[in-house]
């Protein structure tokens, strides 16, 4: 069940809208993963040790170098052992990473690279700010700036409990997971689809628990009150997966503009301003292909403007110039992909920041692709 901001923590809605946060151990519990010893880990076992390599563009991946564990008895195992809803977030080196564990996901206990947030009983609220887009991107930036280290960076779980996570109330929360859903894939869309549907049984006993009071009082009210609205708002998000499931298509996705996983070319080879065709327009197209590949893969559309724009691709020579955009889906990519300007020019590295590619100085790329190639 969500509680809203005003519920939580109904003193501080008084305070100036600046003020509307919470640092994330008062609204959740924050636990760190285990540190299995070496004769503790198998080649196979009752848990997978989830670590940070096993998620990958918001996914759940598993990789040749997975570790399991049969079950321990110790506390600090336990408590590791990841439950559905579980937000797990990456806490070694210098990229946060998050995943919301859920139930058809093997049994896992979460590893000492990564820490666990996990929603108390009766209030899932920080899963549901994390499920949206702004609520997640602003997380990870926040978790980013409080890691520290400089060998080796890492994010504690002292400075992970500290982060200041905004109150929202229900309907502010509403809007931004409907922004979320509107820029989902259709696979992203199936996977929200499914958890939502499994606090079914959830909603069934706050109905009884609801049911069961006798009364008018104020309390009993309220209570009925809010039963209402959180079984809408889940009604209400499931309606709109399954809206956005079937007008998910391009048309719809260009209008939500860029992302980290979509990117806008005005064309493949042709310079609009110098009227010419020009070998940095194929650049610049290559550059974001070899980004997206060495990040979470991504989707290029050529053909489209930066404001949404489709400006179509005849001017580009392609002989099937009935065609208005060009697609291109990039794969992640196993191994790094370098690229090379031109003859004799230094090759050059690139990954995805925000909606945008970026060069990676040479020190930054080797420790980049130690850490997302060489596994």
């Amino acid at each position: 069940m969500i509680f809203t901001g005003e519920e939580m923590f109904p003193h501080r809605m008084n305070e100036p809208l600046k003020a509307h946060t919470a640092g994330l151990s008062e609204i959740a519990l924050v636990v760190p993963g285990y540190s299995a010893r070496p004769q503790e880990r198998r080649k196979a076992g009752k848990y997978l040790l989830f670590g940070g390599r096993n998620i990958k563009d918001g996914r759940f991946v598993t990789t040749e170098k997975d570790s399991h564990s049969d079950e321990l008895p110790k506390d600090s195992f336990r408590r590791a052992v990841a439950q559905p809803g579980d937000i797990i977030v990456s806490t070694l080196f210098d990229r946060r990473k998050l995943y919301i564990y859920q139930s058809q996901d093997p049994r896992a206990v979460v590893n000492s690279s990564c820490a666990i947030i996990r929603a108390p009983e009766k209030s899932d609220y920080i899963v549901s700010y994390l499920r949206t887009l702004k609520g997640k991107e602003q997380f990870l930036r926040d978790a980013a700036e409080a890691t520290g280290g400089t060998f080796i960076p890492r994010l504690s779980i002292g400075s992970l409990a500290r982060i200041q996570v905004p109150l929202l109330p229900l309907s502010e929360l509403q809007r931004l997971g409907d922004a979320h859903i509107e820029s989902s894939t259709t696979d992203d869309l199936i996977d929200l689809r499914r958890d939502l549907e499994s606090r079914d049984s959830q909603i069934t006993e706050l109905r009884r628990e609801v049911a069961a009071l006798r009364g008018q009082d104020a309390e009993v009210v309220r209570l009925r009150s809010r039963l209402g609205e959180v079984t809408s708002y889940y009604e209400d998000r499931i309606r709109k997966i399954e809206a956005q499931i079937s007008t998910n298509d391009l048309k719809s996705r260009i209008t939500h503009g860029e992302t980290s996983k979509l990117e806008f070319k005005s064309s493949l080879r042709w310079n609009f301003k110098a009227n010419r065709d020009d070998s940095k327009m194929e650049l610049a197209v290559l550059k974001t292909i070899a980004a997206f590949c060495n990040t979470n893969g991504g989707e290029l559309l050529i053909g489209v403007n930066d404001d949404q724009t489709i400006v179509g691709i005849e001017h580009d020579h392609f002989a099937n110039d009935d065609k208005r955009v060009c697609q291109i889906a990039c794969k992640p990519s196993k191994d790094a992909i370098w690229l090379t300007p031109a003859g004799n020019t230094p090759e050059i590295f690139y990954v995805r920041h925000g909606p945008s590619s970026a060069e990676l100085p040479p020190r930054e790329a080797v420790r980049y692709i130690q850490e997302h190639f060489e596994k």
